[in-house]
């Protein structure tokens, strides 16, 4: 599989119009034209563990209809193609076309009389939100928000949506599953190390009319205190959990330092005093064990030694080929280890627990790009 491109490009998060009047009638067309995720998995394909190819190199070979407004919106919104502004006005409103360049998710190019106009951030559909992140690239001129790739699909689907009291996503990012837990969860805290990030999360938060999250700027639990509130009974983290050498953990949204496990470390060692007594943590990633060790037996270290007191639903599969993109400085040993996932967490009522391996060959999504698995220790 080729590497991801890299650019080296200023690119402005995205801005929160003056009147939020603006925010509701473009999200309000968006949908009016089914920019979906069903729509765009019509288009563009399953892949059948990782979620909608939205990265053109995992994606099925696809040509766009001019005339279809969902196909001009991938085109422009998660392709990055220049689209003629005379396209966009036969299949959305003017002040569509307004508010994305107000918002900063599109720049006019061009004569007046041949225009087009052309993203350089993206915007996807996913469960039901529109999600605005930084491009699938690389980008080594600023500190990016990543793209929704699979396994943000794969966590937002598998959590499972039933009501609860305060949520916290750490290493928020766009802000995507804060999002998601807020139609379920009384209030939610969206936490992450980069300013720009926040911007993005509070940007898609206005986006779709969202209230009951707050986005504050720290380094996971460090973050948090008697204001925001230190409890929660639902925990989900997409943490950087890519073995660099070239970079310090959290440096970037990949990058989980030299081993790749040092945030997951803290946000796992964390859980019994973050975590309420019925709580449930969601975690996806990549958990890079170094042949003859476990995931199990690595939790167990974290936890101090508490392993034995949690019930864990193991959503995991072997990865031995896995490829590093975007490292600098990527593992290159054995891999024969690897898993990639989702691991759920929570203490057992009876204090004995179970490790309970569950992926196998299930498939995680069905053809429309819904979820076909919850992550449910109730329902197992």
């Amino acid at each position: 599989m080729a590497l991801i491109p890299t650019i080296c490009e200023e690119v402005l998060a995205p801005k929160i119009p003056a009147d939020p009047r603006r925010m509701t009638a473009f999200a309000c067309e968006l949908a009016q034209c089914g920019y979906t995720l069903a729509n765009c998995a019509a288009r563009l394909g399953v892949f059948p563990r990782l979620g909608v190819n939205f990265w053109p190199a995992m994606r099925r070979a696809w040509t766009a209809n001019e005339n279809d407004p969902v196909d001009t919106l991938i085109e422009l919104c998660i392709d990055g193609r220049a689209v003629s502004v005379d396209r966009l006005r036969r299949q959305v409103s003017a002040a569509f076309i307004d508010a994305l360049i107000e918002t900063r998710l599109g720049e006019e190019t061009g004569a007046s009389s041949h225009s087009s106009i052309q993203s350089k951030l993206c915007l996807f559909p996913c469960y039901g939100k529109f999600i605005v992140t930084d491009r699938a690239a690389k980008n080594t001129a600023i500190n990016q928000v990543m793209w929704l790739w699979g396994e943000s699909f794969l966590l937002g689907g598998m959590v499972p949506r039933r009501p609860r009291r305060r949520a916290v996503d750490l290493g928020t990012g766009s802000g995507v599953h804060a999002l998601l837990a807020s139609d379920h969860c009384q209030s939610v805290v969206g936490v992450d190390i980069n300013p720009r990030a926040l911007e993005f999360a509070r940007f898609n938060a206005a986006l779709n009319g969202i209230t009951n999250v707050e986005f504050v700027l720290g380094d996971l639990f460090n973050a948090l205190d008697s204001t925001t509130g230190s409890t929660f009974d639902l925990l989900v983290a997409n943490p950087p959990y890519l073995p660099d050498a070239a970079a310090q953990a959290g440096d970037n949204f990949w990058s989980g330092g030299a081993g790749g496990s040092k945030i997951l470390a803290r946000i796992v060692a964390a859980l019994p005093s973050c975590l309420d007594a019925e709580g449930t943590a969601h975690l996806v990633g990549l958990y890079p064990c170094v042949p003859g060790t476990t995931i199990e037996q690595h939790f167990d270290r974290w936890l101090g030694g508490s392993l034995h007191q949690y019930e864990v639903l193991d959503h995991t599969w072997p990865v031995p080929h896995f490829q590093d993109m975007l490292s600098a400085d990527p593992f290159a040993g054995d891999k024969s280890g690897w898993r990639f996932g989702v691991l759920s967490l929570r203490r057992a009522a009876s204090g004995n627990g179970w490790w309970r391996r569950a992926a196998g060959n299930t498939v995680f999504f069905r053809e429309d790009g819904s979820p076909a698995l919850i992550s449910d220790q109730d329902s197992d």
